[in-house]
């Protein structure tokens, strides 16, 4: 299966006859790349055309983290299916703009039983630096060519149930990191509700991610005890994460091989967050440009917007002066603006450009000055793209230990958890037309023991 974008207008912002042939490089070898997939992978039913991606009516009859609708899946590393019972669950979340919403998250169970008393749950963000559905963790995981799939499956054979969440909502707002705090943990909170995985209040839940995952991570930590004080959070482990952007403005000057990831922030700030203009400042190019990126995934991204300066399709100065961006930025789009609750395991490349070690280093001592537990490794070899395998086992290490540790009340007053009635209550309703009602059968296990378990129809608060 082939997946359409938007053609590229012609780039006039390239100088030198070396970038010219590098950008067309990149571009070739991207689309040899889509074919080569198109013919391995696993030909899924993109999100576009699934009706499971369908946005529900009645939003606001429901609470956040509520399930709305669910369904078996299997996910794959290329062709192979990972062996474990993993459901798509869809819940309600919260926009940009505090109305409701909705999103997917994809819920793994190992098929091995847990050694210790209770199964933990991890919450890994996936780093989505994308505008488009086909790079979400519920559609590349299914088909076989989430990256990050190693890392999901270090946890699930330790015994570790997961759940990775589409957390930059249907409108693909990638960046805007208050959104996709929300997302993080209503997913979790879908999870947590939703009975066939066999979880409870008391699971102990940890978080992962890497880069633009380490950054949902953080966000959605230091969100928590505001936004879900009733998760039982145990600990959270990031590397390579930026903590503030504005402190950087050159990366969307830089004009280098990656510069379609910070191009495609500002993109998905500006969708995410609806007081960021960015198509009242764009250039004619500049729609261009933007419209052609409105779907892409990082691969594609990367490949088709090499050596993008944004300055050259603005008509301000910079990506700073776009209205709305810079308030955005110091109204929660930095970290640090909340003390997180919870321990956290932190590292980061020394020569990583960007994000900067030194935000990182200042971000450390910030949490450590008001009582936050952080281990922090700086790595001295290496860069972004190193850390990314080096940080891996002191991550699992910390959250082993987290998970094997006492019960987290760490709030002041004690936070109301869900109940099982409020989270589980199934009701039979209506269904689309032509559409088939849901079947979930599971296997819930407990010390090896297994039983089937059938639901059927919507999952409705009370």
């Amino acid at each position: 299966m082939t997946h359409q974008r938007a053609v590229l207008p012609r780039r006039t912002d390239l100088e030198t006859r070396r970038k010219r042939v590098a950008a067309t490089a990149a571009v070739r070898a991207e689309n040899l790349y889509e074919r080569l997939k198109s013919r391995v992978l696993v030909e899924v039913t993109p999100p576009t055309d699934d009706l499971f991606y369908r946005a529900p009516e009645n939003l606001d009859a429901f609470r956040p983290g509520e399930v709305l609708d669910a369904r078996p899946v299997e996910i794959r590393g290329i062709r192979h299916v990972i062996s474990a019972d993993a459901w798509h669950v869809k819940f309600r979340s919260t926009d940009g703009e505090g109305a409701p919403s909705w999103g997917v998250a994809t819920v793994m169970v190992p098929r091995r039983p847990f050694a210790g008393p209770v199964r933990p749950l991890l919450s890994y963000q996936c780093a989505i630096d994308a505008l488009g559905a086909t790079a979400c963790p519920s559609y590349t995981l299914r088909r076989g060519d989430q990256l990050e799939l190693p890392f999901i499956a270090l946890a699930l054979r330790r015994g570790w149930a997961v759940v990775t969440t589409d957390f930059n909502g249907p409108q693909h707002a990638f960046g805007a990191y208050p959104l996709v705090a929300r997302f993080v943990l209503d997913g979790i909170r879908a999870a947590i509700c939703f009975e066939p995985a066999g979880f409870d209040a008391a699971t102990p839940i940890g978080l992962w991610g890497y880069s633009g995952g380490a950054l949902a991570t953080l966000f959605a930590v230091e969100k928590q005890a505001a936004y879900a004080p009733e998760l039982n959070l145990v600990g959270a482990a990031g590397g390579g994460a930026g903590v503030d952007i504005t402190s950087s403005p050159q990366m969307f000057e830089d004009g280098n091989l990656l510069s379609g990831i910070p191009f495609c922030a500002v993109i998905g700030i500006s969708r995410g967050s609806p007081d960021v203009d960015l198509h009242s400042v764009l250039t004619p190019q500049g729609h261009a440009m933007v419209a052609a990126a409105a779907e892409m995934t990082m691969e594609q991204l990367i490949a088709c917007f090499a050596f993008v300066r944004w300055s050259d399709y603005l008509t301000v100065p910079s990506v700073l002066d776009i209205p709305g961006m810079r308030a955005n930025f110091e109204q929660g789009g930095v970290l640090g603006g909340t003390t997180p609750m919870i321990p956290l395991h932190l590292y980061h490349a020394v020569h990583d450009k960007y994000p900067a070690i030194a935000d990182v280093d200042k971000l450390v001592e910030k949490y450590r000055r008001e009582g936050v537990d952080v281990t922090y490794r700086r790595f001295r070899f290496g860069g972004h793209m190193t850390a990314v395998f080096t940080g891996v086992p002191g991550s699992l290490r910390f959250l082993r230990e987290r998970f094997a540790a006492p019960e987290r009340r760490s709030q002041d007053a004690p936070a109301k958890r869900r109940s099982p009635s409020h989270c589980l209550r199934v009701t039979r309703g209506p269904r689309r037309r032509g559409r088939a009602s849901l079947a979930m059968t599971a296997r819930r296990r407990d010390g090896g023991n297994r039983s089937r378990l059938g639901r059927r129809g919507r999952h409705r608060g009370g």
